[in-house]
């Protein structure tokens, strides 16, 4: 992107960064930029994920992709992250890789985890149920995003998610 800039009686162009401003160096978490997109790795606690659902809401603006997407994609890596923790030993540090992606159909969200297994849809939880407290993820999936899949990882297994713009 060029933006032009007026100052001293002349006119003078100059690039403008249009990538996503990243986060200080933390020893948990290490994004990398990617085409239109990143890659967060991470060792899950309260502050990576934060720090991984802000990236995530910050990518379909970044990169061009419609805007409209970004509580969805957030809301999925929030849910799957979610997911991860809930199943995995408590006093075992939980790895994670989260990536997303900006494309001119909309949003791609991948997370890779090392649990081991397919993940579970539990269809006696209702999704609008106010007192479920668990067991509604797959079912936002299946709302929030055009297509998924669970596909082999190096760290396990990976959730792909396609959110379509409309």
């Amino acid at each position: 992107m060029t933006a032009t800039v007026f100052g001293t009686g002349t006119l003078h162009t100059v690039a403008t960064d249009e990538r996503p401003s990243l986060p200080d160096r933390q020893p948990d978490v290490v994004v990398t930029e990617r085409e239109r997109g990143l890659r967060v790795e991470l060792t899950a606690s309260p502050r990576a994920f934060s720090i991984v659902r802000a990236l995530t809401r910050s990518v379909p603006a970044d990169y061009g992709a419609d805007p409209g997407l970004a509580e969805s994609a957030e809301l999925i890596v929030s849910e799957l992250m979610g997911n991860v923790v809930r199943v995995s030993p408590e006093d075992e540090p939980v790895p994670l890789i989260v990536e997303v992606y900006a494309s001119s159909t909309g949003v791609e969200v991948i997370v890779h985890d090392a649990v081991p297994g397919q993940p579970n849809r539990r269809d006696d939880v209702a999704l609008d149920s106010a007192e479920a407290m668990a067991g509604r993820g797959l079912h936002l999936l299946d709302l929030l995003t055009d297509r998924w899949t669970v596909e082999p990882s190096p760290l396990g297994k990976q959730i792909r998610c396609h959110l379509r713009a409309e």
